[in-house]
C-alpha cells in the first residue's frame, strides 16, 4: 500500500519546519457569526471553550494540524470536544505571529475570544492584539 496526500490535509512535520515563530495568537468564535462584528455572539460557556482550547493536547494537535506558513488573518474550521461526544464547532483566527512565519514544534499558541481581538485587548503577555 502506496501513501497518498489528500487535498487539505497537511502533512508538515512540525519538528521540520523552518522559520518558525516563538508565538501565535489565536482567537475563536463560532462559525456562523460576522468575523469582524463585536455584537452579541454566544459560545457555549466561552471560558470552558477557552480551557479547552488551551490544553496542552489540544495546542500540540493545532501545531500539528497547521505546521507550516502562517500569516495574520489565517482562519481555521475546527471543533472542540464538550463531552459526551458532542462537538462545538469554532473558527479559529490567527491574530498576531510573532518571531517567524510558520508554526513549528516549539511554537506558543495562545487562544483568545474573537471579541477580546476586536477590543485590542492585551494577551497573557500584556502585549494588545491591535
Amino acid at each position: 500500500m502506496g501513501t497518498s496526500d489528500s487535498p487539505g490535509v497537511n502533512t508538515a512535520d512540525p519538528e521540520t519546519v523552518e522559520n518558525g515563530a516563538d508565538r501565535i495568537v489565536v482567537s475563536f468564535r463560532p462559525p456562523e457569526t460576522d468575523p469582524d462584528a463585536d455584537g452579541d455572539w454566544w459560545v457555549a460557556d466561552g471560558e470552558w471553550l477557552r480551557e479547552n482550547l488551551t490544553e496542552r493536547t489540544y495546542r500540540q494537535y493545532l501545531r500539528r494540524a497547521h505546521a507550516g506558513p502562517v500569516s495574520v488573518g489565517d482562519e481555521w474550521d475546527e471543533f472542540v470536544s464538550c463531552g459526551c461526544a458532542t462537538p462545538e464547532d469554532v473558527v479559529l483566527r490567527v491574530e498576531r505571529v510573532d518571531g517567524g512565519a510558520a508554526i513549528a514544534a516549539e511554537t506558543a499558541i495562545e487562544v483568545v475570544p474573537r471579541t477580546a481581538a476586536l477590543e485590542g485587548t492585551p494577551t497573557a503577555d500584556g502585549a494588545d492584539l491591535n
